[in-house]
């Protein structure tokens, strides 16, 4: 075999890998950011349970480069916040938790967006110390085996 037919299928081969993680970026990129506009769509209709789920799987369509990923993050975020601020623990942990276990399953030989999973597991922290603080006396002392 001459060295120019060698040369010709290693550059066609490489073309095609090419091609393919190319296919690849853009159907993920577009499905995260169509899951991001769902997310938008879920708010702004009051229907913040369901955005969650948007917004969490937006993450979970990770490409590099793409700004819906943490305008997700972002939003995910500010719904924990907001039910925190009502009093609605167990909605903040949900939304804090899915930002948190987004960024953990994306992650390979790097953690995109590490500073949101240390942020939100400060924030769980918080919730949950708040969150006991609010039990009534005899969930305690259920809980501790009395």
């Amino acid at each position: 075999m001459d060295r120019g037919r060698v040369i010709r299928a290693a550059r066609n081969a490489a073309i095609i890998l090419l091609i393919m993680f190319g296919m690849v970026w853009v159907k993920t990129y577009f499905s995260g950011r169509a899951q991001y506009m769902a997310g938008e769509k879920a708010l702004q209709a009051g229907n913040t349970r369901e955005a969650i789920t948007d917004y969490e799987t937006a993450i979970h369509m990770y490409t590099p480069f793409s700004s819906y990923v943490p305008d997700s993050a972002e939003r995910l975020w500010e719904i924990g916040q907001s039910f925190e601020k009502s009093g609605d623990y167990d909605w903040a942990l949900i939304s804090y938790r899915a930002l948190r276990s987004s960024f953990y399953a994306v992650r390979s030989f790097y953690t995109p967006y590490r500073e949101w999973i240390e942020r939100t597991e400060t924030q769980i922290d918080a919730v949950l110390a708040e969150q006991g603080k609010q039990k009534p006396p005899e969930a305690k002392a259920k809980e501790a085996g009395h």
